[in-house]
């Protein structure tokens, strides 16, 4: 008995210490810890501040009232002016998701159904305005459109919207319409029916939920937008700027109900996009084969395609470029080199940028991984669906409502953990990116064959030498790609820093302050710079998640 104990022992220890480590925490103790930690981290990062926010709201009710409505002296003024602000962003928001849509469905047709030469060099740049800083994309705005006259104001902000939103529905549509079936149209087609009419009556069905995501998600984005509207927005005023102001003003119960209302549309539009794209359908019945052969002719779709194009070139990405041509070498250099050491401030707030982005990603990759593991692999059945659609919360959330509401639960109003500065900034970026770093992931996981790690458990291999081993090494792909979509996400993040960032700038807020202060010598290196990083790290995410770029280990 002695010598089978021994025997046992020396097997054991021939076993290398990383697989018997991997071996006792494979337990399934350790497991439902892991997923209560994941959670619970999710509960508090996501849902805490929201929950607070209308907490908030209900325990200064009374002073809401009077502060917004009844005040003595100025009466429901405060009111008008949340309406009008309100009405203002609602209102620009609808008018680019319109002119959004009218320019990207047949932009996404010409980048899917078309094979022409530059096409990845135009999907990269179409792309661009996604991850580049709005502050960068708003000065360049203004710079262009002022040679027309356009003043800040209005018709600047919707302008400038256009930009930033456009990406979000042409991408949507494009990742539709590149897994959609040609078979239909192919079909279609051989029946004599015209382009129009496919698209109309097969296609746009079929695309409609990527239509109808892309478009809710552009018009929270442009809800939301902060750094490019302070650059661009005149006298006019917007429900995000006007929340950046009232907390500068310390009125928070103010600040706190114009971030309720914004984020309770927010919800509204999340939840409700299962439901519309399911359920609306297109008024397709009625055919008029004439009036469609004739715009479907070669002469029309010709002009159409060259129209939509140079719609495009025009309005979205001559105005976001504009920016470049701004460069005097001399100018900047005596900006940036003067007296008050300009140069040195863009190095720290560049260097903010860069180390809070990176620990955003680390955090954000720490607990995205075995997130995306619970969605993906356990059976909790509604719950799940609840988790994944809770997820995309921070997504459609106006930043600067969700700068807020984490400045009211952090800081000293609530919790009294965080003040602001960098540890708050860094809190708000990992809440808002969070999404972004889970759903790359179960987007793998969902497509990857699990059979090779049923075969390694039947040989014995324990769960965190299989996850090491083979599932880690096929699902880096989403990994990368979440990373770098995080990264930049923060990189480019205006609204909600402002709410929290105390004395610390970051290279988009640095832009805001050096354009207010119409240093724009200086405003524009730095957009140009921030515009370059940001593209390098679009075409590296392109590079990396290009179809056969990781091999399955």
């Amino acid at each position: 008995m002695k010598q089978l104990k021994t025997k046992n022992n020396q097997n054991e220890l021939q076993i290398p210490i990383t697989i018997r480590i991997e071996n006792y925490f494979s337990k399934e103790i350790f497991r439902k810890i892991l997923d209560g930690v994941v959670i619970i981290f999710f509960i508090i990062i996501v849902i805490g501040p929201i929950f607070n926010i209308f907490s908030t709201i209900l325990t200064n009710t009374s002073e809401i009232i009077y502060d917004i409505f009844i005040d003595p002296l100025i009466g429901n003024l405060k009111w008008q002016l949340i309406l009008n602000a309100l009405l203002n962003s609602f209102s620009i928001a609808a008018i680019a998701v319109i002119i959004d849509i009218l320019i990207s469905i047949p932009m996404s047709v010409i980048m899917t159904r078309y094979n022409f030469k530059g096409k990845k060099i135009l999907d990269t740049i179409l792309d661009l305005p996604m991850a580049v800083p709005t502050s960068s994309l708003g000065f360049s705005v203004m710079l262009f459109w002022m040679i027309f006259k356009i003043e800040p104001g209005y018709t600047l902000i919707i302008l400038a919207h256009v930009i930033f939103t456009y990406p979000y529905i042409l991408r949507n549509m494009k990742i539709v319409m590149e897994k959609t079936s040609t078979l239909y149209e192919d079909s279609a087609r051989t029946l004599g029916a015209s382009g129009i009419t496919i698209f109309r009556t097969i296609t746009l069905p079929l695309i409609k939920e990527g239509l109808i995501a892309g478009s809710i998600l552009s018009f929270t984005r442009s809800l939301g937008e902060t750094g490019a509207t302070i650059i661009v927005a005149g006298l006019t005023q917007t429900a995000p700027v006007m929340i950046v102001g009232l907390r500068r003003q310390l009125e928070l119960p103010t600040a706190s109900f114009i971030s309720g209302i914004l984020i309770l549309i927010s919800l509204i539009l999340l939840f409700s996009i299962k439901f519309f794209s399911r359920n609306l359908k297109f008024p397709i019945k009625k055919v008029f084969p004439k009036f469609e052969q004739f715009i479907s002719s070669k002469s029309f779709k010709r002009v159409r395609d060259v129209f939509t194009i140079s719609i495009t070139i025009i309005l979205i990405l001559i105005p976001a470029f504009y920016i470049f041509t701004q460069i005097n070498t001399s100018a900047i250099s005596k900006e940036l080199y003067g007296p008050d050491l300009k140069w040195a401030y863009l190095f720290i707030s560049f260097m903010n940028s860069i180390k809070i982005g990176l620990l955003t990603v680390i955090v954000d990759l720490i607990f995205g991984i075995p997130l995306a593991f619970i969605i993906v692999r356990r059976k909790w059945g509604k719950f799940i669906n609840l988790l994944d659609v809770i997820l995309d919360v921070p997504i459609v959330i106006p930043s600067a409502a969700l700068g807020f509401a984490i400045f009211m639960f952090w800081g000293p109003q609530q919790l009294n953990f965080l003040t602001p500065g960098f540890y708050m900034i860094l809190f708000v970026h990992i809440t808002f990116t969070f999404p972004y770093m889970v759903r790359p992931i179960i987007g793998v996981l969902k497509t990857w064959n699990s059979r090779v790690e049923e075969a390694a458990m039947t040989l014995g291999a324990s769960k965190l030498t299989i996850f090491r081993k083979i599932t880690l090494p096929n699902i880096k792909q989403g990994i990368i790609a979440g990373c770098i979509m995080v990264f930049t996400r923060s990189l480019g993040e205006t609204g909600a820093t402002m709410v929290v960032m105390g004395n610390v700038r970051t290279i988009p807020l640095l832009i805001v302050d050096w354009v207010e202060a119409n240093s724009y010598n200086s405003a524009v290196f730095a957009s140009i710079f921030t515009i370059i990083f940001s593209a390098i790290l679009i075409l590296f995410l392109k590079y990396i998640t290009k179809e056969g770029k990781f091999k399955n280990a």
